[in-house]
């Protein structure tokens, strides 16, 4: 039987709903063969989505103490953000707290001074897209993907973060081009540089569980050409609740061998394997 695993999940500790109880229970509900947790890292400025610092040891401590139940694997992790200058998963500090894994994501665009979200509240996203680059989604996209290449080539991270989540506002305010000669640039460079960095890729079903997008993170296409670059991939739902923790798996797992892929990879026994791609 092929083992079934998520490794990107948030918990009421951050943005989530659900205490890490729950998560386990709906793990071994549905068979799973290990469940990694990764609450959002803090940020250096106020926000309700992410872990207070002084919640980071508590929250580290508590999915420690669950770490050899029997019959599920838990690892510890934590999604961090790259904010340039101030934060970003290469950070030595991260080191402190006996981390299995990490996930490095761009959620935010700084400008003047400011980092403004890309999928939170439409108005910072509006802010960004209307004053900042005057209406050019493409620019935008482009700055985005900048970030995520300069996160990369930094490294100090295990996965990738829903590659193409400039496009999560798309569906609703019409704003991108994905075929766009600039934007199919800018991710072809970070393509580019996931294939030598060795850092995994995420295929992230979390924005079609919320109903803000309509195919996973990253889209088809580019996922054909991650396959082309022999980039490796983990299959993850970015499960909020403790029921999403296998949404999607199937067809994420059906998208992947239309890409060409064969394998994913998984954390079991406590090192990355690569497991043939089940049907479900």
């Amino acid at each position: 039987m092929i083992p079934q695993a998520n490794y990107h999940t948030h918990n009421s500790l951050c943005d989530g709903a659900g205490e890490l109880e729950e998560y386990i229970e709906a793990a071994r509900r549905k068979g799973f063969s290990a469940l990694g947790f990764t609450s959002h890292a803090p940020l250096p400025f106020d926000n309700d989505w992410t872990l207070a610092e002084s919640d980071l040891t508590t929250y580290c401590d508590r999915v420690k103490n669950y770490k050899y139940l029997n019959g599920l694997e838990i690892y510890l992790g934590l999604e961090i953000d790259y904010i340039p200058g101030k934060m970003g998963p290469a950070q030595a500090r991260w080191q402190q707290y006996g981390l299995d894994y990490t996930i490095g994501s761009v959620h935010m665009i700084p400008h003047e001074g400011k980092a403004w979200s890309i999928d939170g509240p439409d108005d910072e996203f509006i802010h960004l897209y209307k004053q900042v680059y005057h209406g050019d989604g493409t620019a935008m996209a482009v700055e985005y993907y900048r970030l995520l290449t300069e996160m990369i080539r930094q490294g100090g991270f295990t996965i990738l973060g829903h590659l193409d989540l400039i496009k999560k506002k798309n569906l609703k305010l019409n704003f991108l081009d994905e075929q766009a000669p600039a934007y199919t640039h800018a991710v072809h460079e970070v393509l580019d540089a996931l294939a030598e960095s060795g850092i995994f890729m995420e295929i992230n079903s979390g924005g079609i569980f919320r109903g803000v997008t309509k195919d996973v993170y990253p889209s088809p296409a580019i996922l054909q050409k991650a396959c082309r670059r022999n980039i490796p991939i983990v299959i993850n739902s970015d499960a909020h609740t403790p029921e999403a923790l296998d949404f999607y798996f199937p067809e994420a797992c059906s998208l992947a061998r239309q890409a060409g892929y064969t394998t994913a990879m998984m954390l079991l026994g406590e090192s990355w394997q690569e497991i043939p791609l089940g049907e479900s």
